[in-house]
């Protein structure tokens, strides 16, 4: 369950009295290069006037041949991906890919990566990012941002500077940026050594998500980028099959914080690819901040088993009766206060995921919401509510299973000129 940036494990506080002794997770100290903070306890994304988000992607072979990297290989078989490939005779083989530095469309005061990677065996990857301060033209140093399957951990990594802070898996800035650069390390610890050539399963990314967002002054600038995806034509008053499942389902011990890997194990299920519920949450469980809720692990474990997913940001009920016409149920990150959400199962919430899964006629959102296994199963949330609780806190919706949209710009669509790149999606 996402605690809305993570630490402070909220189901734990809303659902039934049963999940009352349930143990509560607890905040790692992951140290920093620059001091011994850690995260923020709860969200800190928001929702304020002239808000625009910007979507893009790697994920074609132009993208990964535009970085740099050290013992890494492209593979353009279907979908193109980045993959180790470290012939030398050590432990553990291990590479490097770099991105271009990107400069931004608007400048922005939020950053959110998210990943498809397949990290076999013994092997994983890990993220960091570094931004260009817009006044000054200065780079921030990098900063650790999230890692997946087998990596190296280290006691001590930057995760803040003078400007900004990563809080588990996104990035806030004080000071408005105008560039990133992400860099990716592949790490393998299987033993005997082997290579792709030889038939060995080696880590590999075949997709990386940006979305970053910030607020934008000018109107027609604001008007320019701010409009969002494309709206689909089809029924959006509609229902999804998507199964459902009660987060207590996954056990006692763990029952009362894993709503992001339940939501994530629906959407996987209704993809038609059947997952375990606890498999899903000890996969998607985040050991270094002793959480459920990595937003980017929980779609994370949808790519390691082949689905398309990505973090994006949704503040319109047009995008999403969009993605409800393409048949995708969209997984949202709400919170809320006492008497803030009458129509929800639960009182108040310092943090939680639900699986949107379909609309009303009258514009009601249908949904699975896996805190009550009694009233849980597409109950209705009146709008406004929802859009309080989901958009006031950022917005933060996973993708699950989809196909990858083509107007969602690459970095290639950048490189080619970022004025004429198709509007990013929300």
């Amino acid at each position: 369950m996402r605690f809305p940036t993570s630490v402070v494990l909220a189901c734990l506080l809303t659902v039934p009295a049963a999940f009352a002794g349930a143990e509560t997770a607890t905040t790692s100290d992951q140290g920093s290069d620059t001091s011994a903070a850690n995260p923020a306890l709860s969200n800190p994304l928001s929702n304020p006037d002239g808000i625009v988000d910007r979507l893009m992607f790697f994920r074609t072979a132009e993208d990964w041949k535009a970085g740099d990297s050290s013992r890494i290989a492209i593979s353009e078989e279907g979908n193109a991906a980045i993959y180790l490939d470290d012939e030398r005779a050590r432990f553990p083989r291990r590479g490097r890919w770099t991105s271009p530095e990107v400069e931004t469309t608007i400048p922005f005061s939020e950053l959110i990566p998210s990943y498809n990677a397949e990290t076999p065996g013994e092997s994983g990857v890990n993220f960091h990012v570094r931004v260009r301060d817009a006044e000054s033209g200065d780079w921030s140093p990098w900063l650790y941002i999230g890692q997946w399957g087998t990596t190296v951990h280290w006691p001590s990594r930057t995760i803040e500077f003078d400007h900004g802070k990563v809080n588990v898996d996104n990035l806030v800035l004080e000071r408005l940026a105008d560039g990133f650069q992400m860099r990716v390390d592949f790490y393998d610890y299987g033993l005997p050594a082997e290579s792709a050539a030889d038939g060995g399963a080696v880590p590999s990314l075949r997709l990386l998500a940006v979305n970053y967002s910030g607020v934008v002054e000018d109107e027609e600038l604001r008007e320019r980028y701010g409009r969002g995806r494309p709206i689909a034509e089809g029924d959006w008053a509609r229902s999804l099959p998507v199964p459902f499942i009660p987060q207590r389902d996954s056990g006692p011990e763990i029952g009362g914080s894993t709503c992001s890997p339940t939501c994530v194990t629906m959407a996987m299920a209704y993809r038609g690819v059947e997952m375990p519920l606890v498999a899903n949450c000890l996969a998607i469980y985040d050991r270094e901040y002793a959480i459920f809720g990595n937003w980017a692990r929980g779609v994370a474990q949808a790519g390691e088993h082949g689905l398309n997913a990505w973090l994006t940001r949704v503040r319109s009920w047009e995008d999403v009766k969009s993605y409800i016409a393409e048949g995708t149920p969209l997984i949202a990150s709400i919170r809320f206060g006492e008497g803030e959400f009458p129509s929800n199962v639960m009182n108040s919430t310092n943090g939680h995921l639900i699986l949107i899964r379909g609309m009303t006629e009258d514009g009601d959102l249908i949904v699975n919401d896996p805190a009550s296994r009694d009233r849980g199963e597409g109950v209705v949330y009146v709008a406004e509510e929802l859009a309080n609780a989901w958009w006031g806190r950022g917005g933060i919706a996973y993708v699950i299973g989809a196909d990858i949209p083509e107007w969602v710009p690459t970095y290639t669509d950048y490189a080619e000129g970022a004025e004429t790149a198709p509007a990013g999606g929300r």
